[in-house]
């Protein structure tokens, strides 16, 4: 291979590479939102039935509430969609979104040490 060949395969890389990355960052903070999830749901357990909450509307905008019945939730599946659970299942639920997301990230730290390994050797070729 020429050095040409070995640049443009380099700069291919770098891009895979901060792809990678920010796909890194993405699912983490998507875990970090099913992680705070989890601990509210659980934290619901030690809340007596007909407690007073505040209920968030947008992220600076509460309103009062009050539990009604602290083993059953409502999950929000996507695309408009939600489901009813009850608290074992709404965990189980959380637990296997999070086991998901932690599996996939893996899989990319993995493709990301591949391509930084690829990515040392082009830089050692071009020396």
């Amino acid at each position: 291979m020429n050095l040409y060949q070995i640049n443009a395969i380099k700069q291919q890389l770098d891009q895979e590479i901060e792809i990678l990355e920010k796909s890194i960052v993405d699912l983490h903070n998507a875990k970090t939102k099913f992680v705070g999830c989890l601990e509210t749901v659980e934290s619901f357990e030690k809340l007596p039935n007909y407690n007073q909450i505040m209920v968030p509307l947008t992220p600076s905008l509460y309103v009062p509430g009050r539990t009604v019945n602290n083993n059953e939730f409502l999950l929000d599946v996507g695309t408009g969609y939600y489901i009813e659970r009850d608290r074992k299942s709404t965990i189980d639920y959380f637990n296997r979104k999070v086991q998901f997301l932690n599996t996939q990230m893996d899989k990319i730290v993995k493709s990301m040490q591949e391509k930084g390994s690829v990515r040392q050797s082009c830089l050692q070729r071009q020396q």
